[in-house]
């Protein structure tokens, strides 16, 4: 839902009250709330305190009526309450919380002094809030997307119909509102790990962090840790790029080896996407990544951490059944028979390939029978 803040305003004029200090702990700060808003530089902070000791507090405090939460004049209240100055606020009526959280990004985004990173990060946070929960998403929009097969492609179908409708919004990309999430939820994981001041500082440019150095921070804080994320953004104080410190450090060893019967984790890598909870056979083992064999197509770099090993009765077999399947696929895929292909994809997601039920050789062996292999 988009809500124009000035409109709102207008209409809710007959509930602008002048508020004295005595009463300022009636109003309420949500933390979420606070930290959409980009807090003031010391600079900043001083002169406006310095504003309103001499003039007062002139723009009133928007609350959501109600509930008495500050949406909008955190730094004001927190001065008029320090410095006991009298201020007045107006109240809006809010439907939810995500309307809430979207009202305060817009009214940012309208904003002259928002930066392009504050912009991207606040875009993403209410295309993130707009996508609500994936379960309901998946209720309440199955049935209308009639040429979906999957749960994945009807939740991408949803999510590509919310970044259209903002993209339309903000003037920019599909793909723009998409990186502009990724790039949220990176800067989100960094405030859960590092505090809410690391955030604000990368958002503020100091240190200066480029998108790509983002990312791979928060892929640090999930994959080693906060500490050692803690220490590679300490040291990019010094100018030290952060992709290069985390190529240069030490990776632990690749814990895979040839033969072995893996399950696909597709998180974090969308090639993969298609083939999560498939099975397949490590091929290769390099440094740092594994070259393994599905039943429809080889992926020649897989990152270990997308690998998880699974029990099998026998390596052996499962390497010939899996020859059997991809050679069925290479085949039956150029066909273009979808009860087949529908078949094997039911193969490739079984428990263990080695060890086949009566009725799955059966249905295996037809097929081979079907076309002459």
């Amino acid at each position: 839902m988009s809500i124009n803040s000035a409109s709102i305003i207008d209409d809710e004029q007959q509930n602008l009250q002048l508020i004295p200090p005595s009463f300022s702990q009636e109003l309420q700060i949500d933390s979420e709330f606070k930290n959409l808003i980009p807090p003031l530089s010391v600079e900043e902070k001083t002169q406006l305190e310095a504003n309103l000791k001499e003039f007062g507090c002139i723009d009133p405090l928007v609350v959501w009526k109600g509930k008495s939460i500050i949406l909008d004049g955190h730094n004001r209240y927190e001065i008029c309450t320090k410095n006991q100055i009298p201020y007045r606020i107006v109240e809006i009526d809010m439907p939810s919380r995500d309307d809430a959280i979207c009202w305060i990004v817009n009214n940012q985004l309208g904003r002259r002094n928002t930066t392009p990173e504050v912009a991207s990060y606040l875009r993403g946070k209410r295309y993130l809030h707009l996508k609500g929960n994936r379960e309901d998403n998946l209720k309440q929009n199955s049935p209308k997307c009639k040429t979906c097969t999957s749960e994945e492609e009807v939740e991408d179908a949803i999510s590509m119909d919310k970044a259209k409708s903002l993209a339309t919004e903000y003037k920019v990309s599909p793909r723009t509102i998409k990186n502009d999430a990724k790039l949220s939820q990176a800067l989100d994981t960094l405030a859960d790990a590092l505090g809410e001041k690391v955030k604000h500082s990368i958002l503020s440019r100091s240190p200066k962090m480029t998108k790509e150095d983002i990312l791979s921070l928060a892929q640090v804080v999930h994959t080693q840790g906060s500490t050692l994320a803690k220490q590679i953004f300490d040291n990019k104080q010094g100018n030290t790029s952060i992709v290069q410190q985390i190529k240069d450090k030490q990776r632990v060893p690749n814990p895979r080896i040839v033969g072995e019967v893996c399950q696909i984790i597709s998180k974090g890598d969308p090639d993969l996407k298609q083939y999560s909870r498939c099975w397949c056979i490590i091929n290769a083992v390099n440094l740092h990544s594994c070259a393994i064999k599905t039943w429809k197509m080889d992926f020649p770099t897989v990152k270990p951490e997308n690998l998880e090993p699974t029990y099998t009765v026998s390596e052996e077999i499962a390497a010939q059944n899996c020859q059997r399947i991809r050679r069925l696929a290479d085949i039956v895929c150029k066909d273009g028979e979808t009860t087949h292909i529908a078949v094997l994809e039911a193969l490739s997601r079984i428990h263990d390939p080695a060890n086949l039920t009566s009725k799955q050789e059966r249905i295996l062996s037809f097929l081979e029978k079907e076309y002459d292999l």
